[in-house]
């Protein structure tokens, strides 16, 4: 049987003590969020749906409710856009490096999988005219993540916006995965949705707000495509899952209170991850990401995969090899959780980098 890799590894593997491997900030507690209690109720009717969720995510994206397909997290979202356009033998192209299951979900569907580099010495960004001459007429789907995972790096609208022009002149889609997008706060760019009618976002609320349990995702396409979607949704079910969509939509209401816990969370661990690469430029290099709570540094020489079991093993440090993302020589290290863990964390990965092989 098939299986995604590096989700397997995720789920399965041992916790370290000092875990600066995670792609999200600290984990909501219900105390954060009491007005959840009693909105709780266990059954309601999701018809293609739940309608007060649509309406939160249509307004706080600025786009129409018939353009929003909810969705069990970015994941979900991210296959059903897939499948919504790519049939046996249709190309599609995606960047490398990237998020695994991203790389997977084209075999699944029998289609042609093409990659186009975005190259750690061009600082993660990409090249629209090497990208050109990767689409051909077999291309239907060019998918990205901005911010890009695993870097952080940011992609302007304006190139966006010219590689949805490309792929449409071959009647292709654009998927944007715009999972860390919330976390550029006010300088956040509107999302690429609003580029051409044949681009396609995902996004949560899991990455950016610490609301990983509520398994809230979406995505926003123009309506005909949005309706493709939910009609690949009936099966996999009838309804929703009631509890967590009506949590979601006060989680919503109250989404400003999450926004500055988001943004105090970074303010705080950022700097330590920008002082820790300035002490370590010996041992490491990477490209500083534009937001949100992972970076993807280098290590300057020998193995990222040997070194991060040699991290977890003798220093209860946990981070994720970059073998995963396609790059043995990164990991990618995570700043969005608690600060004390980051602190004792990163002086562990100190003493390890420094330490004789």
């Amino acid at each position: 049987m098939q299986k995604i890799v590096y989700m397997e590894w995720v789920k399965l593997r041992p916790r370290a003590k000092y875990e600066i491997s995670g792609s999200g900030v600290r984990p909501v507690h219900i105390d954060e969020l009491p007005e959840a209690r009693e909105a709780l109720d266990i059954n309601d009717f999701n018809l293609y749906g739940y309608r007060p969720l649509v309406q939160k995510i249509a307004e706080r994206y600025e786009v129409a409710p018939e353009q929003v397909v909810t969705t069990q997290g970015t994941s979900m979202a991210n296959y059903l856009a897939y499948a919504s356009v790519v049939r046996p033998g249709d190309e599609v192209l995606v960047e490398s490096p990237a998020y695994e299951p991203l790389i997977d979900i084209p075999e699944r569907l029998s289609a042609r999988l093409t990659r186009f580099e975005r190259p750690f010495r061009d600082g993660f960004k990409l090249d629209l005219d090497r990208l050109a001459a990767q689409i051909t007429k077999r291309t239907r789907l060019i998918v990205l993540t901005n911010m890009h995972n695993p870097s952080g790096v940011l992609e302007s609208a304006g190139v966006l916006a010219e590689v949805a022009k490309m792929a449409a002149k071959v009647r292709a889609f654009v998927l944007v995965d715009e999972v860390y997008l919330d976390f550029l706060f006010e300088q956040r760019p509107r999302s690429s949705v609003h580029l051409a009618s044949n681009v396609m976002v995902t996004s949560s609320l899991t990455k950016a707000y610490g609301f990983d349990g509520l398994r809230c995702g979406w995505i926003l396409a123009a309506p005909d495509q949005a309706k493709a979607m939910w009609r690949l949704q009936d099966f996999f079910g009838v309804n929703g899952a009631i509890p967590a969509e009506k949590t979601s939509v006060v989680a919503f209401e109250r989404l400003n209170y999450f926004v500055e816990r988001t943004r105090a969370i970074i303010k705080a661990n950022r700097p330590l991850v920008d002082q820790f690469m300035a002490a370590h430029q010996d041992q490491l290099k990477w490209t500083p990401p534009a937001g949100g709570p992972v970076c993807f540094p280098k290590l300057r020489s020998g193995s990222a995969t040997k070194f991060v079991e040699k991290l977890r093993a003798k220093y209860e440090v946990g981070l994720i090899p970059g073998h995963f993302f396609e790059m043995p020589k990164h990991f990618r290290l995570g700043f969005g959780g608690d600060h004390a863990n980051l602190q004792e964390g990163l002086a562990r990965l100190s003493e390890a980098l420094h330490a004789p092989d």
